[in-house]
């Protein structure tokens, strides 16, 4: 294997060895569904990423310019910001909002690395798309001057909770994306996600239906 293999292989073993073992079939799922491209690879690796960043990885330091001091470096984070990690729904104050979604992996860490990994991903999803260099880079450039505006906004209000992307603030595919989840109803993701067979309503599995890999709903 050549090195960069080899670190590969070293960075998902130890993120995933206990996992596997206490659910093989689920991540054989995992490992065909980041095997199907670049980006979908991307997404399920975020493991290699910290990796790659880390004290000991290839691009350790490589933010350290942007950081203040040691107290002010870890701030709470997204912790796998990719470009599908967005979405619609509604927040505390009964909003529907189009946001950030999926903090699973949230955590304490520089606020460089969700930048760094939200780029990374836009980079990886357009270069699968064919867009041209030049296009990414303006994506990417826009995308930059955007958070750095947004921070200072939130900086200098009073009120950090006081914006939102709704139907009333969006626009073009957000406004799209708003307004489609408005119209959606439980019963259509039951739909997405059931099937009823002999009466009897179970999973499906998003691979394929058949018994194997589906498991019966309640009824």
């Amino acid at each position: 294997m050549t090195d960069r293999t080899s670190q590969i292989v070293a960075a998902l073993t130890e993120a995933f060895t206990e996992l596997m073992a206490a659910d093989p079939a689920a991540f054989r799922t995992k490992f065909r569904t980041m095997a199907r491209d670049p980006f979908a690879f991307y997404r399920g690796s975020a493991c290699l990423f910290y990796a790659d960043i880390g004290p000991d990885g290839p691009f350790a330091g490589t933010d350290d310019a942007w950081l203040g001091v040691d107290g002010a470096k870890r701030i709470w984070i997204q912790g796998d910001l990719h470009a599908e990690n967005f979405g619609t729904y509604l927040d505390a104050g009964g909003r529907l909002v189009f946001d950030v979604n999926d903090f699973d992996e949230a955590y304490l860490g520089h606020w460089t690395w969700d930048v760094m990994r939200f780029c990374a991903s836009l980079s990886v999803l357009c270069w699968q798309k064919a867009l041209p260099d030049e296009v990414i880079d303006d994506l990417l450039a826009h995308y930059l001057r955007s958070y750095a505006q947004w921070v200072q906004h939130y900086v200098d209000a009073e009120d950090d909770t006081e914006w939102a992307l709704t139907l009333e603030t969006g626009e073009g595919a957000v406004l799209d994306a708003l307004h489609r989840a408005r119209l959606s109803t439980r019963v259509d993701l039951l739909n997405s996600a059931t099937v009823v067979d002999g009466y009897r309503r179970r999973f499906v599995s998003r691979y394929g239906d058949c018994e194997r890999c589906s498991v019966a709903a309640p009824r």
